[in-house]
């Protein structure tokens, strides 16, 4: 009366060979259906397949577009192919943008350029430059800018010094323009 699974530990599953069959079922397939999707007989089936797949729902897929359209239109929103063209307009548009910028920044260089060869130049010449000639105010230019209003303190700035006692000089701030008078007038 001795029973051989009563003095083991484990208690005896009676699923255990169920599991086993499982097993060796799923790996026997597994590896069939390996061999056979991976022979040129399958790749020519399905290829043939996807094909008339494909020959078949293009006239379903065109009636579903044109609906799917025309819904779009009477709800006035707008389709894939309109957001592809406003896609193409703004990438234009940034193309644009990009060259704009390079050309900026072209122009902003040779600017630099230019402004620091004039104030290089003085300090390395010993002679100084004779004073343009002024031109006379009798006849103002007709786009001649408006004077520039005199410039507010800044608040840290350092006070201006103050014009020496006898002296006929007037600040720059402080000239007052040449009188325009129009021809022909008496």
């Amino acid at each position: 009366m001795s029973d051989p699974q009563a003095g083991s530990s484990k208690p005896a599953d009676s699923l255990e060979q169920w599991r086993e069959l499982r097993d060796t079922y799923v790996d026997i397939w597994a590896k069939a259906s390996g061999e056979a999707v991976n022979s040129e007989a399958y790749a020519q089936a399905s290829g043939t397949m996807l094909e008339a797949f494909l020959a078949t729902s293009s006239p379903f897929r065109d009636a579903q577009k044109k609906a799917m359209v025309s819904a779009l239109e009477q709800c006035n929103m707008p389709s894939r192919d309109d957001y592809v063209r406003l896609a193409d307009r703004l990438a234009n548009l940034e193309l644009l943008l990009d060259d704009m910028d390079a050309r900026l920044r072209q122009v902003h260089q040779i600017v630099s350029k230019t402004a620091e060869q004039p104030a290089a130049a003085p300090k390395a010449s010993a002679k100084p430059e004779p004073a343009p000639a002024k031109e006379p105010a009798a006849t103002p230019h007709l786009f001649a800018s408006a004077p520039e209003p005199a410039a507010a303190p800044h608040l840290f700035a350092a006070p201006a010094p103050s014009p020496k006692a006898g002296s006929s000089a007037k600040p720059a701030a402080q000239k007052t323009p040449a009188k325009i008078t129009k021809k022909g007038s008496k």
